[in-house]
């Protein structure tokens, strides 16, 4: 079995010039725009990590790999992650309130994160954070898929799994991680967002990942982004899981910004992805280098 790492249609290409060309250093962050992940970790407890700084020439990683021990001029995730800092917490493209950082968590360019408002963030359920104007969001759009949809996400995925080679044995074995449905700008109608598992168990005990947008125009979805990850060993296991949407640039078009786990240096990756030019595809923009080893 191969492992396939594919972006359907126009989103087979891997575009990620912003992680690739050199930066400089900043004197400051506080004109700066940048964005943060949000999730539950530890248990009960919210971390806040940083992701990028956006400007006029696109994003800038903020982070240098966690497999190298040197830190890179451009590594000043710190500057951001002073205790007391606020940021405005976004859910679906939304303002959610605002957060405040505490202390930073030993050994990681990632902080505490205190925040009571409506969104309850834990599990899979993910969020993001930023210092840009919160007067320029609009209303949230994103819940979690209904039953309807969870069902309508998982046969596509079992239909996505299938066409990559899988077994037809094997289908009813995938499982839907999590499912969203939402609306990204510009588009008219909803998208749903999802992340499926398949827990191979004769076949070596392997699990793939599965990671797709699709839109529903009509009564089928449709695929507009794929990410598929088939295991050929243990340690060669990834997932790819939603981070949240947002307007990144401030130019009316959501992105969506996911975090891939590799099992073989316990370590992630933020991937930010946006539509193609046709509207109907996405193509990857952006990539960090690996974070967070071994936390």
């Amino acid at each position: 079995m191969h492992s396939v790492a594919s972006r359907s249609y126009a989103a087979s290409a891997i575009f990620c010039l912003a992680s690739l060309l050199p930066q400089s250093p900043k004197a400051s962050p506080s004109n700066e725009h940048v964005w943060l992940a949000v999730e539950e970790q530890p248990r009960g407890q919210l971390r806040a990590e940083p992701i990028a700084t956006v400007d006029e020439n696109g994003l800038t990683p903020i982070q240098t790999s966690c497999l190298s021990d040197e830190r890179a001029p451009e590594d000043f995730a710190a500057d951001f992650l002073q205790q007391g800092r606020k940021y405005a917490l976004l859910y679906g493209g939304a303002n959610a309130g605002e957060g405040v950082l505490g202390e930073e968590f030993r050994g990681e360019h990632a902080a505490r994160l205190a925040y009571d408002g409506p969104v309850k963030i834990h599990g899979q359920v993910r969020a993001l954070a930023t210092n840009m104007d919160s007067s320029d969001f609009r209303v949230a759009s994103r819940e979690t898929a209904t039953s309807e949809q969870r069902t309508a996400a998982l046969t596509l995925a079992r239909e996505i799994f299938g066409e990559h080679g899988v077994p037809e044995a094997l289908l009813p074995r995938v499982r839907a991680e999590y499912v969203a449905r939402t609306y990204l700008s510009p588009a008219p109608q909803p998208s749903l967002i999802g992340s499926f598992l398949l827990d191979t168990e004769n076949d070596q005990g392997l699990v793939h990942g599965l990671f797709f947008v699709a839109s529903q125009p009509a009564e089928k979805l449709r695929p507009e982004l794929v990410w598929i990850h088939l295991s050929e060993n243990e340690s060669d296991e990834e997932l790819l899981r939603l981070v949240d949407h947002a307007d990144l640039f401030g130019n009316g078009q959501d992105e969506v910004v996911a975090k891939l786990i590799s099992v073989a240096t316990q370590s992630h990756r933020y991937l930010i992805f946006r539509r193609s030019n046709d509207g109907a595809h996405w193509e990857q923009i952006f990539r960090t280098e690996p974070l967070g080893c071994y936390s």
